[in-house]
């Protein structure tokens, strides 16, 4: 019987060794199959990699070289500058036919040399008011919003850049007392020449109608630009002709 007895235990002693056997069989084999998936994905990666580190390098190798360019050749900077430096053109004067009905001085003529009091009693001939090389006129209303907001602007964003390079301002006021004039003339802290034109006796050698309005002046007083009320459009022109006018021999 114990013959017998050890042969079965035999048996299932082979039997569970073949099972473990098997298992280890088959973890062997499925992590065979993992490693072997591996490093083709880290190959991939690593592929990656190169390939976004060597974009940059590529993409960087034109403008290296002009670069290069610029620092030993002169031309080569000149035309550069040229291509990068926007060129600097007077703004068009865009107006609706009902607005250029009611312009009586345009692009290119000489305004009248005016002669008018300032809020204090004193008489200037407009041309005594000239800038050396630009003068900026404004024909304003402290009844127009959008006139004392340009009458506001005048003094820090374009006399306070352009006054060195000879340029001035003259305000004009259309229809109203000196002391109104004078009072928002200080509201905005406007310290040009200030005129009056009470009746609106010079307004009407000029224009029709519309305030507020801008006339850039050369040093003959011929208009080189202007424009008919207010805008940050209006601003921005009137900056971009004066520094035109002033590129200008």
């Amino acid at each position: 019987m114990e013959p017998a007895g050890k042969d079965s235990a035999s048996v299932k002693i082979s039997s569970r060794n073949v099972f473990a056997l098997w298992g280890l069989l088959v973890v062997g084999s499925l992590a065979g199959c993992g490693g072997a998936e591996a490093p083709q994905s880290n190959r991939a990666s690593l592929a990656t990699e190169r390939d976004l580190l060597s974009t940059p390098r590529q993409d960087s190798e034109p403008a290296t070289a002009v670069r290069r360019n610029v620092s030993s050749d002169s031309r080569d900077a000149g035309e550069v500058s040229q291509a990068v430096l926007p060129r600097l053109v007077l703004p068009p004067i865009h107006l609706s036919n009902q607005h250029e009905a009611t312009c009586v001085v345009k692009q290119g003529d000489a305004l009248p040399d005016f002669e008018l009091q300032d809020a204090e009693g004193k008489s200037h001939r407009l041309s005594s008011l000239f800038g050396d090389r630009l003068t900026a006129v404004c024909f304003w209303s402290g009844k127009s919003p959008a006139a004392v907001q340009q009458l506001q602007d005048m003094g820090p964003e374009i006399l306070d850049a352009f006054a060195k390079q000879g340029l001035a301002v003259i305000a004009i006021n259309y229809g109203q007392s000196a002391a109104a004039a004078k009072r928002v003339a200080e509201q905005t802290g406007f310290t040009s020449p200030l005129l009056l034109d009470p009746q609106g006796a010079a307004f009407s050698q000029v224009a029709t109608r519309h305030l507020p309005r801008t006339y850039l002046l050369d040093r003959e007083g011929k208009v080189v630009w202007f424009d008919l009320e207010y805008s940050p459009s209006t601003r921005r022109h009137l900056r971009q002709a004066i520094e035109y006018a002033l590129s200008q021999p």
